[in-house]
């Protein structure tokens, strides 16, 4: 039973070392069995043959030509300013230009100070304060590729049919302003040389992240069409730094089963088959996305222009007659992975969030983290209480696992005798050690008890507080006593100074200390190396972590005083 023990403490060590180290690369899956990987174009729908020109259909006369060649129209740029964002839309294909979030921003809203002398690493209290007046621009989402590819440009692909990404859109409104409770339209109408009429409208709400398109498009020229009708979602991840969160590239959902491809990794075309649930690009904290609402039949491909550039296509398969129209429509979202927010949409976007291995815990975590701080109105704070409810739930188990530990040692000299006795007989130590833990109603493995409770909780706060959103440039303490100077000023990034991670070690060694040792020399020595390891994995790790886990620390070491003298 000691052997099995030891195995069973090592094991667990084993996987916390091997979940820290690459546990990002569950990540990286296979794509579904749905996918079909290829390295050429889809074959196109057969193209209707040249026809003899035929008379314009009346509707046709009411549509206003294409501008005559030689004279370039020149497209303007049209505003739309939420609370939550500022977008910019250009009328060169009705595509997205900018797309800035007004609660984020790029770095941090301020300048660090990094001062070995004066104290703690802090911020500027009055740059803090006004990040606008630190000169910390907006979250920008868009960024035009070398080729000047935009987001939510609408093509179609098949026979000769002048409806490009870059076609001239004429926008009904110069500016769209909405209020929190308001939302607003936004349309856009192009005629191509061929006589398809093409309308996008876009749908605002002051207080989303959230928007919607509708897509129209009418035949009204005198040969019929048919081919693929597209909708990209471009994504330039050139100098993007997802910060903690650490992924960029495509993440989606085909028939409910989430798939993602890290930027980098796409060396030929990818078409997804089947119930195309989302298509989004995602870059740690933040999310662009695609949902098809009226397409049963859409298609999605997914190509990658190194370096760094991904672009997804929503394909759906049309055919019009002269006179004939086809409608699709899109629910879109660009902003934080906040599931406040994508499952307000009600779209299944809150899938998105997915935190892992032990997801089922991390979530409910999430929930009660973000509860506590809606009345704490400090992460930081809120970390320290919510350490303290979770060793709240585990105080009976722990107590009986220090319990078992002290038996345990209280058996030593017994359990000496046995092995000096038996020491050239291992099957008949190891017969009379279970007839000891017997009698004394003892059992060896009790004592790992608090590692094998601790760690899934562990690894799910890992993966919840490096991919959260609340805690990206979230401080602490606001200011340090009789300083203008705020400590730990992003809960999502390591502590500059070290300081946490060196005092969390220095707990565990108290701990330890505290701790009755082991029977097994072997496991003792284990553990004497546990609190230099713990700490040099936990000097890159995010500070709100290494809080809970110091916090955490601290209230099991009261908790093992009071054992101990419950226990003498």
């Amino acid at each position: 039973m000691e052997k099995r023990a030891l195995i069973a403490l090592g094991l667990s060590f084993v996987i916390f070392i091997v979940f820290m180290y690459i546990g990002e690369m569950k990540r990286q899956r296979s794509a579904p069995e749905t996918t079909v990987s290829q390295t050429t174009q889809p074959e196109k729908p057969p193209v209707a043959k040249p026809e003899t020109p035929a008379a314009p259909l009346p509707q046709a006369a009411a549509v206003r030509p294409p501008a005559p060649r030689g004279r370039q129209r020149l497209a303007k740029e049209v505003v739309v300013d939420t609370p939550l964002f500022r977008a910019v839309f250009t009328e060169s294909g009705g595509r997205l230009k900018s797309f800035s979030l007004k609660k984020y921003r790029q770095r941090m809203p301020f300048e660090t100070i990094y001062s070995w002398s004066l104290g703690p690493v802090g911020i500027d209290l009055e740059r803090y304060r006004d990040p606008d007046k630190a000169g910390a621009e907006p979250k920008e989402l868009v960024k035009p590729g070398k080729s000047q590819e935009l987001p939510l440009g609408l093509s179609w692909d098949g026979g000769e049919v002048g409806l490009s990404p870059t076609l001239f859109y004429e926008a009904d409104q110069s500016e769209v302003t909405l209020p929190k409770e308001g939302s607003g339209t936004l349309q856009f109408r192009a005629v191509t040389p061929e006589g398809l009429l093409v309308t996008k409208t876009f749908r605002f709400r002051g207080d989303s992240y959230g928007f919607d398109l509708a897509v129209k498009v009418v035949n009204r020229g005198a040969k019929s069409v048919e081919g693929h009708l597209d909708l990209a979602l471009t994504a330039d991840f050139a100098g993007v730094n997802p910060g903690s969160a650490g992924f960029l590239g495509f993440n989606g959902s085909v028939n409910n089963r989430l798939d993602d491809v890290k930027v980098g990794k796409l060396k030929e075309l990818k078409t997804f088959t089947g119930k195309i649930d989302w298509a989004g690009m995602d870059e740690g904290y933040f999310l662009m996305a695609m949902v098809p609402l009226s397409a049963p039949k859409c298609i999605l491909t997914l190509k990658e222009s190194p370096p760094e550039f991904m672009t997804a296509i929503l394909r759906n398969p049309e055919a019009l007659a002269p006179g004939q129209e086809t409608q699709l429509s899109y629910t879109l979202y660009f902003g934080p992975k906040d599931l406040r927010e994508l499952q307000a949409l009600n779209v299944g976007l809150e899938r998105v969030v997915n935190f892992g291995w032990f997801d089922v815990i991390a979530k409910p975590m999430l929930y009660g983290l973000n509860f506590i701080n809606r009345y704490v109105h400090n992460y930081g704070w809120s970390l320290v209480i919510f350490t303290l409810l979770t060793r709240l739930v585990l105080f009976y188990p722990n107590h009986r696992a220090y319990k078992s530990m002290k038996e345990m040692q209280k058996l030593q000299p017994k359990m000496a005798k046995i092995r000096e006795k038996y020491k050239g007989d291992r099957e008949t130590m190891n017969k009379e050690l279970m007839a000891l833990y017997r009698t004394f109603k003892v059992n060896p493995l009790g004592g790992c008890l608090p590692m094998a409770l601790q760690l899934p909780i562990f690894i799910a706060l890992y993966n919840a507080l490096s991919y959260a959103i609340e805690l990206r440039h979230t401080p602490f303490i606001p200011t340090l006593p009789f300083t203008d100077i705020v400590w730990l000023a992003d809960l999502s990034a390591k502590d500059p100074l070290l300081i946490t991670p060196l005092v969390m070690g220095a707990t565990m060694v108290i701990q330890q200390k505290m701790t009755p040792s082991p029977g097994d020399p072997a496991q003792a020595k284990m553990m004497m190396f546990l609190p230099i390891i713990f700490t040099f994995l936990f000097l890159n790790f995010a500070s709100g972590l290494v809080i809970y886990w110091l916090v955490n620390n601290v209230l099991s070491i009261i908790q093992q005083l009071y054992t101990n003298k419950y226990l003498a």
